[in-house]
């Protein structure tokens, strides 16, 4: 028994022989294996009051307090422990919205193949009918760590057990995501026509069921396919779609952005400028407002507006960025003064910027500082992007006057 334990939750024990037992981390995994080790002995034995004390309750929650009160994992799973120890039987309903918060605080600590595991223990013992709802979030989520990690085809199994449990319960939305999941494959494994197949019939099923956020995620995806492709202006297009029906404003951030980044493509930098700005007005989150101002500073340079450049340059000096936006600001005011003929001060940016890329492993910021470091001494001048494009698209001029008129209403400029 003690083996097959281990068998299963084999994620746990990997992750642990990668750590240091002195790590903090190290306490928080040790204690989330104990803890499903746990769950594992309850759905097996029952829960009858002797069995709780020979499992070693006690045990399990001194490992628990070890796990820095900080952390939300350490409440979490106490409240696992708690459901098992009160209930008078294997109740997985008391225990399964627990479990899944815990899969869901490991995802965002980037523990991806232990996130799997624990989603992996739900599915095994939730009943696919009566917790049809949960079974699908969990198969979703598992789907999306087993995608994280590269195990594509755990992760297609895992997608297409969702939709499959979804039809059975009528849960049209629950298909969608499924197929959501499906096209998400897809494109990680190149495969763009394929996805490009799924998407649209997912984007014509949300929109005859009336399901305007899946049907904006969906032609999120899709603009993300046409981009790959080099349709820049179909990629607007879908976005300008999904911007119109995303009611998150965190979502809709994330699409202003990505049209933005079309329009770079299309050397419409005027337009793009227009949407970061948008973004930048009317975001709550300082870190996207931050990542705006990076691209507009960029953007200045491309134009050879040095007073917009040197505005920017100057609000975001003493911002206090993260080292990823740092070492991105160093870079781009490294290549901005390059543009400028400002070859001293562009060398002593870039410098700075290979330092902290290289202090702090961000190896494609470190690359990229590196070949502008080796221009700037080459006294090559930087690449121009054009800002006129040859011919505007109909759909992408409409597109270009909306961004306009949102970007008056939102004071943004």
């Amino acid at each position: 028994m003690e083996s097959e334990g281990m068998l299963r939750h084999l994620a746990f024990f990997e992750e642990l022989g990668r750590m240091d037992e002195t790590d903090a981390s190290w306490r928080s995994v040790s204690a989330g294996l104990v803890v499903m080790r746990l769950v594992d002995s309850w759905i097996e034995d029952g829960a009858t009051p002797s069995r709780v004390d020979a499992w070693g309750v006690s045990s399990v929650r001194e490992a628990i307090a070890e796990v820095a009160g900080s952390t939300p994992l350490r409440r979490m799973l106490t409240g696992i422990v708690d459901a098992i120890v009160s209930s008078t039987s294997v109740d997985m309903h008391a225990v399964i919205p627990r479990l899944m918060a815990y899969g869901q605080a490991l995802e965002y600590d980037a523990k991806w193949s232990i996130a799997a595991d624990v989603y992996r223990t739900i599915v095994a013992h939730a009943h696919p009918t009566d917790d049809a709802d949960v079974v699908v979030s969990a198969y979703i989520q598992l789907a999306i760590c087993c995608r994280t990690i590269g195990e594509l085809d755990d992760a297609a199994d895992a997608y297409n057990t969702a939709s499959c449990v979804a039809l059975a319960a009528g849960d049209m939305i629950g298909v969608l995501r499924g197929r959501l999941g499906d096209a998400k494959v897809a494109m990680a494994r190149g495969n763009m026509p394929q996805a490009e197949l799924i998407l649209d019939e997912t984007i014509l099923r949300a929109q005859a069921g009336g399901h305007d956020e899946l049907q904006a995620r969906a032609l999120v995806d899709r603009a993300f396919v046409a981009g790959s492709r080099g349709e820049h202006d179909r990629a607007i297009r879908y976005s300008y779609e999904a911007l119109d029906l995303s009611s998150s404003q965190r979502e809709r951030d994330r699409i202003l952005m990505n049209i933005a980044t079309a329009f770079r493509f299309l050397g419409l930098l005027d337009a793009a400028r227009d949407s970061y700005l948008i973004v930048a007005a009317t975001t709550q989150e300082q870190y996207v407002r931050w990542f705006c101002e990076l691209n507009m500073l960029e953007l200045a340079a491309d134009q050879r507006s040095e007073l917009q450049f040197d505005r920017y340059r100057r609000d975001l000096e003493s911002a206090d960025l993260t080292p990823q936006l740092r070492v991105m600001y160093l870079l781009n005011v490294g290549r901005g003064y390059q543009s400028f003929g400002r070859a001293e001060a562009s060398v002593s940016y870039l410098e700075s910027a290979i330092a902290m890329a290289s202090a702090h492993k961000l190896n494609q910021l470190l690359f990229e500082a590196e070949a502008a470091l080796a221009a700037a001494h080459r006294s090559e001048p930087r690449t121009e992007r054009s800002a006129t494009p040859i011919e505007i698209d109909p759909s992408v001029q409409s597109v270009i006057g909306a961004i306009r008129n949102m970007k008056q209403m939102a004071g943004a400029g």
